[in-house]
């Protein structure tokens, strides 16, 4: 969907809810995989299981506004929707996949030059490692983020901000890109916790990187989230980390990097 090309759409089925609901808290449940609870504040002790439950309650409220906002702002989940509601899936999705690769790509230089610049730094935490597995990494942040910044954070903002336009004096498509602004600065905002647990008291220009570099991550994605639908950046946001990982993966075997992702 061109952002110049704004209109309502019928909203999609509560199978195409559910659908999307069981996406989401299916990178919810992947994040089992990964050490919990050394993602924790020293001192505090809480089952890692328990920390799932506050992104699945996030899944739950957030696919449903997206599934009402969404439609109302010519947002759209075209191959899920398809799937869900027994359309033609095969035609958004080829649709999908070339932005969504180059997409990626400049989202995985993103994290590579970020790793480059912080690997120092972060070099000397002694805080136990916090590694997120593959699976983890490409199931929740792939999915599951997805679901809650772009399709709930960003299709809501930009509802609010389409209904507060003539005050705002915004255009329906500066809503959407304002909305876009949004849920990419909360996007970044949200992986601030994981480097004070890594590193207690970063320094500020650290702080300016990681918000800096997921801003931009998310900038990027949720244009392709109004160019192409939601599974756009989807596969954009998998493809940095698996593109992003064995690029680091490669520079290290050949020596001339240390793993940067």
């Amino acid at each position: 969907m061109s952002s110049s090309d704004i209109r309502d759409r019928p909203r999609r089925s509560a199978g195409f809810l559910w659908l999307v609901t069981g996406l989401g808290l299916a990178g919810v449940a992947s994040l089992a995989l990964a050490p919990l609870e050394q993602a924790l504040p020293p001192g505090v002790d809480v089952p890692p299981l328990l920390l799932l439950l506050q992104p699945a309650l996030l899944v739950l409220g957030l696919a449903a506004l997206g599934w009402i906002a969404a439609p109302r702002v010519g947002l759209d989940a075209p191959v899920l929707g398809a799937l869900a509601d027994g359309g033609e899936w095969r035609a958004p999705l080829k649709a999908a996949l070339q932005p969504a690769l180059l997409g990626g790509a400049l989202c995985a230089a993103v994290l590579l030059v970020y790793g480059l610049l912080s690997r120092e730094v972060l070099a000397t935490t002694t805080a136990p490692d916090f590694e997120v597995p593959l699976v983890a990494r490409v199931l929740y942040g792939g999915v599951t983020e997805e679901i809650l910044l772009r399709w709930g954070v960003m299709s809501g903002l930009a509802w609010l901000f389409t209904w507060l336009r003539r005050p705002l004096g915004l255009s329906a498509a500066s809503a959407l890109w304002v909305a876009n602004a949004w849920a990419a600065g909360l996007f970044a905002l949200g992986h601030l916790p994981t480097l004070f647990v890594l590193l207690p008291m970063p320094p500020d220009w650290l702080v300016a990187l990681v918000v800096g570099a997921n801003a931009m991550i998310g900038m990027v994605l949720g244009w392709l989230y109004m160019r192409r639908g939601l599974e756009c950046a989807m596969l954009a946001h998998a493809a940095a980390h698996l593109l992003a990982l064995g690029t680091a993966a490669l520079l290290d075997a050949a020596g001339l990097l240390p793993a940067l992702a």
